[in-house]
């Protein structure tokens, strides 16, 4: 199987039978979830389609990391399904069959009238991806509803939060080895934040001492902010934060409550339902985190 000339069919259908360098999956088994298997073919199946979105020929560095990052999505996936299991988390027919609907209406969307050729490129046919995100739905609505019960009733917005003014500085690198190794230097002393951007980053569109201006939460990416609201001390440092465009380390420079009558209704709504999503996702990480630390885990080499 060959790459095609456009965007890949979304990864959440694409069930591939080969590498990327189109050697045939020999399955085995590569780790063990509290006596549930994960094999190479899952591993595979997950990977390359994040593969395919990589710009050329992605190195064999590249192919590890991605694998070991599919890796632990692959552990916490199957721990939160076992916990639903658990609990007897039921889905009703109506929810899935909307999913699915949603799902390929976006795929319709994106390649109209293309999308049965798309489709026949990557070897498939619209009735085998409708099976497939069938598949996927029922997982994804689980963990859903899981974590939707497990944690969003504890999730709280304070003013305080919606009116938190940040300045902040960043730098980018494309591998998370670098992102890590100016981490650690940053937290001895080694080096300072701006010599850091300077030594790693990889052109983040940033000054040469990494400032992202002064913001309420709305201006950069979610995952960015996800980790810019736990810092509360000035000179505060993320961990290294995976992002599309690579891996980045956040510095908190100050951060002031601005006059909540400076901001608009709509405005504080939106940065409300931002908090709160944001902080549902801290909180799910953490419940999963927690999963983990109970579970019994065992990688197979």
């Amino acid at each position: 199987m060959t790459r095609v000339g456009r965007m890949p069919v979304m990864a959440i259908c694409v069930l591939f039978m080969t590498t990327p360098g189109g050697a045939e999956i020999v399955d085995r088994i590569v780790a063990i979830v509290n006596e549930e298997i994960i094999t190479q073919r899952e591993l595979e199946e997950k990977s390359y389609p994040v593969l395919l979105t990589l710009p050329g020929q992605p190195s064999p560095e590249e192919i590890e990391q991605i694998r070991k990052n599919v890796m632990v999505e692959l552990v916490k996936n199957k721990l939160v399904i076992q916990a639903a299991k658990q609990k007897k988390i039921v889905l009703d027919r109506e929810e899935v069959e909307s999913f699915i609907e949603s799902r390929m209406a976006a795929l319709e969307k994106q390649y109209g009238s293309d999308l049965e050729n798309v489709l026949s490129e990557q070897g498939f046919t619209v009735g085998e991806v409708e099976e497939m995100t069938r598949r996927e739905a029922k997982q994804e609505l689980i963990k859903q509803r899981l974590l939707s019960q497990a944690v969003e009733a504890g999730v709280v917005v304070t003013d305080d939060d919606i009116r938190s003014q940040y300045s902040t500085r960043m730098f980018l690198t494309l591998s998370a080895d670098d992102a890590t190794r100016a981490l650690l230097q940053l937290k001895s002393g080694k080096i300072t934040f701006p010599e850091a951007v300077r030594q790693f980053s990889s052109g983040s569109g940033l000054d040469e001492n990494g400032d992202m201006g002064t913001y309420l939460l709305g201006k950069w990416a979610e995952e960015i902010e996800a980790e810019v609201i736990k810092l509360s001390g000035v000179g505060d440092l993320s961990g290294v934060i995976p992002t599309q465009a690579g891996f980045a380390v956040v510095q908190l420079v100050d951060r002031r409550l601005k006059p909540l009558d400076e901001l608009p209704p709509d405005d504080r709504k939106k940065i409300k339902d931002r908090l709160f999503r944001l902080k549902s996702v801290a909180e799910s990480n953490a419940y999963v985190s927690t999963l983990w630390e109970r579970a019994h885990i065992r990688f197979v080499d």
